[in-house]
């Protein structure tokens, strides 16, 4: 069987299937055991079809949706034009190394040089060391940390 990659923006017949990848990436990320639902799974997409500032792409792979990135268009400060912040990127395991992440980051270089961006930026976990390996042969480190503040256990600002 020939792998074909598709990157493509979502539609609401992905849901079922972006809601398995979402409950994965889940797991992934955070060991959480909590299933995302198709119907959990519709409004983003349908937020993503209506506002052109929410990119939510999908890699087919193999006749099947294997992977998603989104994304935000967003105003930059320092150059007083836009940039795009990659907020999530998930594949799943059995189609990682094909490409996909680097297909869907890819895309949305394309997507930013057409609007203007001045760089695309994203997070990536610390001990993710399989990511890291990829991003550092397409990207260069950015030169900021990253900190954030659990709003559930929030201390005194």
């Amino acid at each position: 069987m020939v792998n074909v990659r598709t990157i493509r923006r979502l539609s609401a017949a992905d849901a079922p299937r972006l809601a398995d990848l979402m409950t994965a990436y889940r797991r992934a990320m955070s060991g959480s055991e909590e299933a995302m639902t198709p119907e959990q799974a519709t409004p983003l997409i349908e937020r993503a079809v209506s506002e052109p500032d929410l990119l939510l792409l999908g890699a087919d792979y193999g006749g099947a949706l294997a992977g998603f990135a989104l994304a935000f268009d967003l105003p930059e400060i320092i150059s007083g034009s836009r940039a795009g912040q990659l907020d999530d990127l998930f594949v799943m395991p059995e189609a990682r190394g094909s490409g996909l992440a680097r297909a869907l980051i890819g895309e949305l270089t394309e997507i930013g040089t057409a609007r203007g961006w001045t760089h695309l930026r994203w997070l990536v976990p610390q001990d993710n060391l399989t990511a890291k390996r990829l991003y550092l042969s397409i990207a260069d480190p950015a030169p900021w940390d990253s900190f954030r503040i659990e709003l559930s256990q929030r201390r005194s600002i």
